[in-house]
């Protein structure tokens, strides 16, 4: 039996502390790999643990999971946390996760200096990354084709499904009886909120029973400020047809909640400039909820025609040899008013998403994948 160590964050909603935890909660199912996890400082020193953001039972299960033994010997170390550590261990074989959403890196994405030349000769490190367009930016930093790995995101599929129930009880609970838009995310420049809240702004002149739901993540980033700022940057009229018809949260929410969240909208928009992969779009897809996201990302690679509908975008430069995306606003307007109308398609698009998510991304799938990728690499 393989014994992997796992070296990551847990106990807080940052995507890569979510991952790692759904991962361990279907690692430590396996039967053919002994589990080991050592918890690494977060990112910023205000950042808190919580507790809640799984069931009593899975976080009973993460917790039991125990560090290994001083001296003990590991067959692998699977490092996914931030700033990216590129120091490999002397016998056992390496692999980081890491993201590059513009399709480049820089000296402030590592934790220390390391010399990339001797990591592009070494068969003992790697890079695991979710999405083909986040593969490029490690490419791009000079390592070998066989060094970086993509191993996709999952979703639970027992918490993140479609529930007639749940969303009415979320939707009366909330008050909202007509079609109602999505977004979760930090609210940063790459998440394209800016262009979210214009489109909403020219979709509500036709559809002023619309309405927008806004979830962030007030613990970790400043969303609330990103977003007010994206708020104040419309023209007065688009302003106030928007505030009206908004609805925020900032809370940390558990999973089982989130879930909820995805149910209760009708379609979930994603105009992102820059993405790893966008876990919060496979999860709505999950739950049954249509996407509307950027095309030419890394959402291409997860999502389909019959449960997505995709923005026209340009590739753009960005600095240090970069690339981002220009969703086409006037597009994205077309989408939002047009899916509105498309009941029908709306129904079939929320069982085909979630059978798609279910079969294909979910989590125990995508251990195997992981498990695979690091104990069969050569």
């Amino acid at each position: 039996m393989k014994t992997l160590c796992v070296e990551g964050w847990r106990r807080i909603h940052h995507s890569y502390a979510m991952v790692n935890q759904w991962q361990l909660l279907s690692l430590s199912k396996r039967t053919d790999v002994s589990l080991r996890t050592k918890d690494l400082p977060f990112y910023n020193g205000q950042w808190q643990p919580r507790r809640g953001l799984f069931d009593g039972q899975d976080e009973s299960r993460l917790e039991a999971i125990s560090a290994p033994a001083s001296h003990e010997a590991v067959d692998a170390v699977y490092r996914i946390a931030y700033p990216f550590d590129f120091s490999s261990m002397d016998k056992a074989r390496t692999f980081v996760f890491g993201t590059s959403e513009y399709q480049c890196l820089n000296d402030m994405n590592f934790r220390a200096p390391f010399d990339v030349n001797a990591l592009a000769r070494s068969d003992r490190f790697h890079v695991i990354t979710p999405s083909f367009w986040s593969r490029q930016g490690f490419l791009r930093l000079g390592l070998r084709e066989d060094q970086v790995r993509v191993v996709p995101h999952g979703v639970a599929s027992h918490i993140f499904f479609p529930s007639t129930s749940a969303r009415e009880a979320f939707r009366e609970r909330m008050n909202l009886t007509s079609f109602v838009f999505g977004n979760a995310s930090a609210m940063t420049d790459n998440k394209g909120i800016d262009l979210l809240l214009r489109a909403f702004a020219a979709v509500t002149e036709r559809h002023p029973e619309a309405r927008l739901l806004m979830k962030g993540a007030d613990d970790l980033y400043a969303s609330k400020e990103y977003l007010s700022k994206a708020l104040s940057d419309l023209p007065v009229a688009a302003k106030t047809r928007v505030a009206d018809r908004l609805l925020y949260d900032g809370a940390t929410l558990s999973t089982a909640r989130m879930a909820d969240f995805y149910r209760a909208i009708d379609a979930y928009v994603s105009p992102y400039r820059a993405e790893g992969f966008n876990l919060p779009a496979l999860e709505a897809v999950a739950s049954g909820t249509p996407v509307i996201s950027t095309r030419g990302g890394p959402t291409d690679e997860f999502l389909g025609k019959e449960f997505a509908l995709f923005i026209d975008s340009k590739r753009t430069p960005f600095v240090r040899g970069g690339t981002r995306l220009e969703p086409d606003l006037d597009h994205l307007i077309n989408l939002m008013s047009n899916v509105i109308d498309a009941s029908t398609w709306r129904i079939q698009a929320s069982k085909i998403g979630a059978s798609h998510a279910a079969v294909n991304f979910n989590w125990d799938a995508i251990a195997a994948q992981l498990i695979d990728t690091i104990f069969d690499v050569d």
